[in-house]
């Protein structure tokens, strides 16, 4: 297997600190509001990534933090007149439902900043041991940056440059330079401050991961994964409190970055009104739809989300729904139907073990999802013309089938929502069925119109009429 490494800038052979086991670490979101289309994009992009891992036969530590003490949940809860905690319980909440609706497999971790102050604190003792913290005259502690030789080695970003640039609009504390960043921000903010050597304050917000991810996962671990925006600063701080305070390099062997979302060509943001929250997507589409929209493209490119997009996302899987349905009716189909042998054929045994091979080789680079699905699509053409000229046994239906699913425990975009028939949908299928019993096919074509006008579509098996909503077309 190949990883690009943002650190070195090159696909590398993955060799993971322990044999076989991967510890893997995935910046969290910040509980404030509801998750949108770039937490979606890049909790996809990542799960695939550990689910292979974990298919590819490594055991894998995960873990994921939630930010629920931060600037902007200050002043999200000041706005609304609530409490810090009771605002971030609320997104913290619905931000694990969306996880479940987009079949994330959970973590082994979520550990919350609130819960891990005693951690932070000892990391930034630590660093004042190293001489790389000071207290400002405004009581708040920060890093210096210049005491850290190789600042800078993530991101590429020159020490002199970061000196102009690197001031958050909600940073508005002391410091001494202004590329150092806060380790603890001494404030008086009723349930969002904590007793400390320094004063009573809060933990910065780079601190929270360094301290969180050497709790869990030691001081030197495999994976560090986030969206490409927070290179730099955080990762790139993260990277200089934890190496600075161990004394340890690399701090991670491997860093992965998702690409930047787009949506119809421009950055989302709320001053271009293209903001999309994943609610707003769940109520027009499948959640499993976006899903399979990430998997079209490398999870390091950026990805442009648009409506027409996902539409055709939603037609690429009802290519896929209605294959595995071909094959489930074929595997229930009476023996007298096929002229096949029933033991699986040697050719599609070994077809199945080519595409396997073929699937394997584009994940194993670098995880090249679109490649890999386009190994899938060219089984599904193949083996539909093998359908269609009857030369598929059941057993062979059965293990195409199998397959799948085997392939599906890394994407997770199959086993989609049964659609509920309306009653009056039924009934006109049921007198198409008596009207093809009793031969009357211009009656049996005339109601197919009219389910079709309904929007509703008809195929006839071996097991009877199977009716169901069609996709639209564009």
């Amino acid at each position: 297997m190949r990883v690009y490494n943002t650190l070195t800038r090159k696909k590398e052979k993955l060799v993971p600190i322990r044999k076989k086991r991967i510890g893997m670490y995935i910046c969290g979101p910040t509980v404030y509001g509801p998750s949108h289309l770039g937490h979606g994009r890049t909790y996809i992009a990542f799960d695939v990534i550990r689910r292979y891992f974990e298919w590819r036969g490594f055991k894998v530590k995960l873990v994921s933090n939630i930010t629920d003490i931060h600037d902007d949940i200050i002043k999200e809860a000041a706005g609304r007149g609530i409490s810090v905690r009771e605002l971030a319980s609320v997104y913290e909440k619905e931000f694990f439902k969306d996880l479940e609706k987009l079949q994330i497999k959970k973590a082994d971790y979520y550990p919350r900043v609130t819960d891990n102050v005693k951690e932070i604190i000892a990391l930034i003792k630590k660093l004042f041991a190293k001489g790389l913290a000071y207290k400002a005259a405004d009581g708040s502690v920060y890093f210096k940056v210049a005491g850290f030789k190789n600042y800078g080695r993530l991101s590429g970003i020159k020490l002199k440059k970061a000196k102009t640039g690197t001031r958050v609009e909600t940073d508005k504390y002391e410091k001494t330079e202004a590329a150092d960043f806060a380790l603890w921000k001494k404030e008086d903010v009723e349930g969002a401050n904590w007793s400390s050597p320094w004063g009573r304050g809060r933990p910065g917000w780079h601190i929270e991961c360094s301290a969180m991810s050497a709790k869990y996962l030691g001081e030197q671990f495999d994976i560090h994964a986030g969206a490409r925006d927070l290179i730099f600063p955080h990762h790139e701080n993260e990277i200089a409190q934890s190496e600075g305070a161990t004394g340890k390099s690399p701090f991670v062997k491997y860093w992965l970055h998702s690409g930047l979302l787009m949506v119809d060509g421009q950055k989302m943001s709320k001053s271009l009104k293209n903001y999309i929250e994943l609610g707003q997507i769940f109520r027009q589409y499948e959640p499993r739809v976006l899903r399979f929209l990430v998997l079209t493209t490398h999870y390091r490119s950026p990805l442009d989300f648009s409506y027409f997009a996902m539409a055709q996302a939603k037609n690429g899987l009802s290519r896929i729904d209605e294959f595995v349905s071909k094959l489930e009716t074929l595997k229930n189909a009476p023996k007298k139907h096929t002229n096949i042998l029933e033991n699986v054929g040697m050719s599609i045994t070994r077809e199945i073990e080519k595409t396997r091979l073929r699937f394997t080789a584009e994940m194993d680079d670098d995880f090249n999802t679109p490649k890999a699905l386009a190994v899938i699509f060219d089984f599904i053409k193949d083996a539909n013309k093998l359908i269609a000229e009857n030369k598929l046994s059941r057993k062979e239906a059965a293990g195409i089938i199998k397959f799948f699913k085997e392939i599906d425990e890394i994407f997770a975009i199959l086993s989609p929502r049964k659609t509920e028939i309306p009653e009056g949908i039924k009934k006109l299928v049921e007198k198409r069925e008596q009207a093809r019993a009793a031969k009357d096919w211009a009656e049996a074509d005339r109601l197919r119109a009219e389910l079709e006008k309904s929007g509703y579509k008809v195929e006839d098996t071996f097991q009877g009429s199977k009716v169901s909503k069609k996709q639209p077309s564009f």
